[in-house]
């Protein structure tokens, strides 16, 4: 797994955070998927960036959480998280900042496996994945897991 890390703002966490986050994700999946994460990017970027990002790529005219970029020939693809907008995020839920940003990356890299939340049932299976897999990083208890899945309305 070669992940490149860009910190572009500052707060972001460190590149040896984003890879343990990463193979904690890649630890949780079927071998085939996990042979599909390799030579991808994580970047932090501010809300002006993600903004720009946002608009170009899904026509939405706002910063927003975390994008996801699919890779081409091979590569599994970049995963941009904005700093500022998870650190908001994390106190509106009242959760650590690297709570939220690892939800946030784990929910990127799932999105570049194919994963996807706009139909119900699809949004359990990611939702309780994601939730697993911080889980194993953060060590919360199932009905933590539980809550945080049940708190989410697709």
């Amino acid at each position: 797994m070669q992940f490149m890390v860009h910190r572009k703002v500052r707060g972001a966490p460190s590149e040896r955070w984003v890879q343990f986050v990463l193979k904690a994700i890649a630890r949780r999946l079927p071998k085939k998927q996990r042979a599909r994460m390799k030579n991808g990017a994580v970047i932090f970027v501010g809300d002006a960036r993600m903004r720009t990002f946002n608009r170009m790529h899904r026509g939405s005219d706002r910063p927003t959480d975390v994008l996801a970029f699919s890779g081409t020939d091979g590569e599994f693809g970049d995963i941009v998280i904005a700093v500022p907008y998870v650190r908001r995020q994390a106190r509106r839920f009242k959760v650590p900042f690297k709570e939220e940003c690892a939800r946030m990356l784990i929910h990127g890299a799932l999105h570049l496996l194919g994963y996807n939340h706009h139909v119900a049932r699809d949004a359990r299976r990611m939702f309780e994945l994601q939730e697993t897999v911080l889980n194993d990083i953060l060590g919360l208890s199932p009905n933590a897991i539980s809550t945080a899945i049940a708190a989410f309305r697709p």
